[in-house]
């Protein structure tokens, strides 16, 4: 390999490393998206048991829209739905981030860890829910596939949080 090839590489692993994305010896970015698949799927069960059958028979029906002041919610029930599947995939997020992905990270009390990791994955559900309710009921997207735009479209969001707030390395 050329001296410049190696200088190039070097770098790369420095810059990655400083960046929290990887450091050599690390499965933690490998963990984190493992972890954020198994999210994903809880978060895509949930929301077809939530919207597509009777499991919460109290929900409004599909389509039905609500006006919330100046807001007017196309499928009240996908937005219920979508929301209370996010919430789920969140708790299962953490406490498998929280006893796998950075269990050699610095630890907060588990309340306050689990406190911040909901306010902090904020974002990502925003993110999803807004993409979810505006690419099925005004462009006809399959809900399933919406959400999985949505979702993608979080990740970055929560590994810098995660990496960055929560479980920061220990640079001692």
């Amino acid at each position: 390999m050329s001296a410049s090839k190696i200088l190039l590489r070097r770098n790369l692993i420095a810059l990655l490393d400083r960046l929290g994305i990887w450091s050599p010896g690390s499965f933690t970015l490998g963990r984190f998206l493992l972890v954020g698949t198994i999210g994903y799927l809880v978060n895509q069960f949930s929301l077809f048991l939530f919207y597509d059958t009777h499991v919460l028979w109290f929900l409004p029906g599909k389509d039905v829209q609500k006006d919330i002041g100046l807001l007017t919610i196309g499928d009240s029930r996908l937005l219920i739905a979508s929301i209370a599947a996010v919430e789920l995939s969140i708790v299962s997020n953490f406490l498998w981030h929280d006893r796998w992905t950075f269990q050699d990270r610095v630890k907060k009390p588990l309340y306050l860890r689990f406190a911040q990791f909901n306010t902090t994955s904020l974002g990502s559900p925003i993110i999803a829910i807004s993409t979810l309710n505006i690419l099925t009921p005004h462009f006809g997207i399959h809900y399933l596939v919406a959400n999985s735009i949505g979702i993608m479209l979080g990740v970055t969001w929560n590994w810098l949080w995660n990496t960055r707030f929560i479980w920061r390395r220990n640079n001692a």
